[in-house]
């Protein structure tokens, strides 16, 4: 199994977050059976010619233990640079060249997917909302011309992007300049057309990568935990999930959804826009998703560019695997040859729109992606909602 010491523990949930729990599809029993499960990491690679030997050499790991993803190549193959990798834990990616070289990313899978699913072409302007830290903006930085909101600077680890509210954003705010950026990238975020202030219908596409609790991002939750599974830095986990309670939970539904109206807004008629969350809510995904179909008459769901199971795949725990191959189970191994893309449907929502990763159907983390078009005339609640 991968090298994770949360495997086999135990984590002490505090009260706030047990509540937290019954908003989302999982009961504590198996929240708790996921934390303890092991977790998966994965690389992207930039450099198309690369062959599996020279990755592995050159991340000094062994190459029965690099494994391509299989599902992730039906999104390379358009797009040549999203070819993504499992990793052992032992990889050292930083000390790499590859890394000095801009020419490897730590990703999560799902977030190719939710990339892929999105496809923008290469004469395309998209606008990613609340793009901090930058893993899903720096792959689509390859493949078009992107702007990048978030309002949190803190959490802007690459620069190029723009300081400022979600919600209100119309090329106002402040810009922070480029030298974050390898100069490839550089060169990409000179090139950006610049945007009129409060003119819709600007960006070909727009990813809403929307604010959320984060209650699925497990190996952030497992930072606040201490080797005996207490929760040792308590008032950080608050600050780190400040939506816990159900008085804040409401108030995240609400800006959820105005940072949707505000991308939704801003995207041309015919474009596609992507919401996604790394949320197991359905307030946080589908109901937010439903409440705006209700309201905004020129969204219509798209369907997602690969098929899905036509009936989801049953939660259990999950059981104890034996170690194949070192660091890979052989469930996990069977995940990343398969070429299906290992995400379940949504609740109550068009079939083939949207779809949920989790850890363990997908190996991967939580994320929840769908998909939406813009119809052309109309009004909509763009304006004044």
């Amino acid at each position: 199994m991968a090298q994770d010491d949360s495997a086999g523990r135990s984590f002490d949930l505090p009260e706030a977050f047990l509540d937290y729990l019954t908003s989302t599809p999982y009961s504590a029993e198996e929240y708790h059976a996921l934390l303890q499960s092991p977790e998966e990491r994965y690389v992207r690679i930039r450099d198309p010619t690369l062959s599996l030997a020279t990755i592995a050499q050159r991340l000094q790991v062994d190459v029965t233990e690099l494994v391509e993803v299989s599902w992730t190549k039906r999104f390379a193959q358009r797009h040549p640079t999203l070819r993504v990798f499992r990793i052992p834990e032992t990889a050292a990616v930083r000390q790499s060249d590859l890394y000095d070289s801009g020419d490897v990313f730590g990703v999560d899978a799902s977030s190719i997917a939710c990339v892929g699913a999105l496809d923008p072409e290469p004469c395309d302007h998209v606008l990613e909302i609340c793009c901090a830290p930058g893993t899903k903006l720096c792959c689509l930085a390859d493949l078009c011309t992107v702007t990048g909101v978030d309002i949190n600077r803190q959490r802007l680890t690459v620069k190029g992007l723009w300081l400022a509210d979600g919600r209100s954003w119309a090329g106002d705010g402040q810009e922070l300049m480029s030298e974050g950026l390898t100069p490839r990238d550089r060169k990409q975020t000179r090139k950006r057309p610049k945007v009129e202030a409060f003119a819709p219908d600007v960006f070909d596409g727009v990813l809403v990568d929307a604010e959320c609790a984060h209650d699925g991002s497990l190996k952030h939750i497992r930072k606040f935990f201490d080797e005996r599974g207490k929760t040792s830095k308590l008032q950080s986990l608050e600050e780190h999930m400040p939506w816990l309670s159900e008085a804040k939970r409401t108030e995240l539904a609400q800006l959820q959804f105005e940072l949707l109206c505000r991308g939704f807004q801003l995207l041309k008629e015919g474009g596609k826009l992507i919401y996604c969350t790394c949320s197991f809510s359905e307030a946080q995904n589908e109901e937010v998703i439903r409440r705006f179909l209700a309201q905004e008459p020129r969204a219509q769901m798209d369907p997602l560019p690969w098929e899905m199971p036509e009936n989801p795949v049953e939660r259990s725990t999950p059981e104890p695997e034996p170690e194949m191959n070192g660091t890979l189970t052989a469930r996990v191994r069977k995940l990343l040859r398969s070429p299906e893309v290992p995400c379940r449907p949504a609740f109550d929502l068009p079939p083939g729109t949207a779809c949920r990763f989790d850890p363990q159907r997908s190996a991967t983390g939580a994320l929840f992606i769908a998909r939406l078009r813009k119809e052309h005339g109309g009004e909509g609640v763009g304006e004044g909602w």
